[in-house]
């Protein structure tokens, strides 16, 4: 989670900020014309969604356990077989069909349909349905909340995406005042109006402002790398990413209460559900494991014919007269089986035990998470209004402080101080604007309530 090294509606209303937008727009017209593939957030997500790996497994798994149900299920029905031979005998042999004893070459033909059902078996096989249908719904709350990581990342990654050349447009704003900030000192110097060190001072200020660019402009392609990492894109491609217009990004202040969304996230996050889920599997565990004290019954039958030639009748003949079938119902009952039961049954208690101390401890941590990042939400909302008065209040600084320098009444340092300040403060502005964005889908993600469906800019 990167956001937010150092992320716009773009309330300022200042000229600097306003120009730092400006600058934005021309820089990605100006990439735009070479061949570029332009991805919007929607397009980010939807690629994100169909190429994560982690959410192809996580589909499989849901896939597993639907199978698995399946099977549970068709565990209550009888099994059927049809079952048919053909032998040939040599010598002295006894012949079923005929029944009798045969010295001589014989030959055989038999078939027959059987079938089993158990009737019981102390309950394994409920138990066993109710565990795979618990550990479906477990892998389905584990995909959703997949989803919504694989959303939450996307996120993470764009607006780091839109701060960096944000950025980006603040220094290149930072180096063009600069610049003719410089020029203006080569002509007061040569008029005698300026000392030389001023014009020393603002080469190097101006130098110094490049570098910054320089390192914004670094940043912004280290971001898009990561992005592209993110959405598994093809690295030979050229991408531009689609920033929105400014008065598509949403500073509405939400009013949260603490207790409530404390509450809504041991109710709404996915894999907390999955979590219970397991633990209510693991329950029906150790009842498939005690249910092997119980006596099983089995019910199963047959019915068939045969044929020989050591007999006169013809083959449809033997068929209709040798018909024969049989039922049988069975009892078993467990009197000792090594201590297999009694160790299968430990085993499935000490794994219920392990996954409650595991659910309770990960009810704990959701409940930090989702409280840290209430307070660093309700921190950001008050940035917002500080970082506009900063920003509004160092632009008129900067501007009354150039105005001074222009008249000789403040110094070149003072004008440094004061243009160091906005660009401090415009940064600062851009980053609370974005880190907000980005904290108010955060805080969803920590409830559980995130919808990859819905757009970070509305």
């Amino acid at each position: 989670m990167t956001l937010l090294r150092e992320p716009v509606q773009l309330l300022t209303g200042t000229k600097f900020f306003s120009l730092s937008l400006l600058v934005a727009a021309l820089l990605l017209t100006a990439n735009s014309a070479v061949a570029q593939q332009q991805i919007d957030f929607e397009d980010a997500v939807d690629i994100a969604l169909d190429r994560n790996v982690a959410l192809k497994k996580s589909a499989n798994a849901v896939i597993l356990s639907e199978s698995a149900v399946k099977q549970a299920k068709a565990d209550f029905l009888p099994n059927l077989n049809v079952n048919s031979s053909a032998s040939r005998n040599w010598g002295l042999s006894f012949d079923q069909t005929a029944g009798k004893l045969v010295n001589a070459v014989s030959d055989g033909l038999s078939g027959s349909v059987s079938s089993g059902v158990n009737v019981f078996n102390g309950f394994s096989d409920v138990a066993g349905l109710n565990q795979a249908k618990l550990l479906l719904e477990a892998d389905e709350y584990s995909l959703a909340r997949a989803e919504q990581g694989v959303y939450f990342n996307v996120v993470s990654n764009y607006l780091q995406v839109l701060l960096d050349q944000e950025q980006v447009a603040i220094r290149l704003e930072d180096l063009e005042s600069q610049r003719q900030q410089l020029t203006r000192i080569e002509e007061f110097t040569r008029l005698g109006a300026r000392p030389i060190s001023d014009l020393y001072q603002q080469q190097a200020t101006a130098a110094q402002s490049e570098f910054s660019l320089l390192e914004s402009e670094r940043a912004v392609e280290l971001s898009k790398v990561a992005l592209i990492q993110v959405l598994q894109l093809d690295p030979f491609v050229d991408y531009a990413f689609d920033a929105p217009r400014a008065e598509e990004l949403n500073l509405e202040i939400m009013t949260y209460e603490l207790d409530a969304i404390l509450r809504m996230a041991l109710e709404k996050r996915a894999d907390l559900l999955s979590l219970q889920r397991s633990l209510d599997a693991a329950a029906e565990g150790i009842r498939i494991a005690k249910s092997s004290r119980y006596p099983s019954v089995n019910l199963s039958g047959s019915y068939g014919s045969s044929y020989s030639s050591s007999r006169d009748e013809d083959l449809s003949s033997q068929f209709s007269d040798n018909r024969s079938g049989s039922a049988r119902l069975s009892l078993s009952v467990p009197i000792f089986n090594r201590m297999s039961t009694r160790n299968n049954i430990q085993r499935s208690e000490i794994n219920y035990n392990n996954q409650m101390l595991d659910l309770q401890n990960f009810e704990q941590s959701i409940l930090l998470e989702v409280r840290r990042e209430y307070l660093a939400y309700q921190s950001l909302a008050k940035q917002l209004d500080v970082t506009e008065i900063q920003l509004n209040a160092a632009t008129q600084a900067e501007q009354v402080e150039q105005e001074r320098y222009n008249v000789g009444a403040s110094t070149l340092v003072e004008l440094t101080q004061a243009r160091a300040a906005l660009v401090s403060a415009a940064s600062n502005r851009a980053q609370v604007i974005y880190r907000f964005i980005f904290q108010s889908k955060l805080i969803d993600y920590y409830i559980g309530v995130l919808n990859p469906s819905d757009s970070v800019f509305n």
